[in-house]
């Protein structure tokens, strides 16, 4: 099952990126199908490894999250 990680930019996206793969976590961006007012420019970060790990690894960097989805 992967997590999806809503972020608010490209630039965001990309710096989430950059932080989980520097922590052995791979991670995917992803544009948004159908993104709805407040997904920002629509982008998301697809990983599979534990959530709770994932948002302490981003909030910790500076990176916003705007939401979490497990699909």
């Amino acid at each position: 099952m992967n997590l999806y990680i809503k972020v608010g930019s490209i630039t965001n996206a990309q710096r989430a990126k950059s932080v989980l793969n520097k922590n052995s976590v791979k991670a995917v961006i992803q544009r948004l199908e159908n993104p709805v007012p407040g997904d920002g420019c629509g982008y998301v970060i697809r990983t599979e490894d534990n959530e709770h790990h994932i948002k302490a690894l981003l909030e910790r960097n500076g990176i916003r999250i705007l939401g979490t989805e497990r699909r």
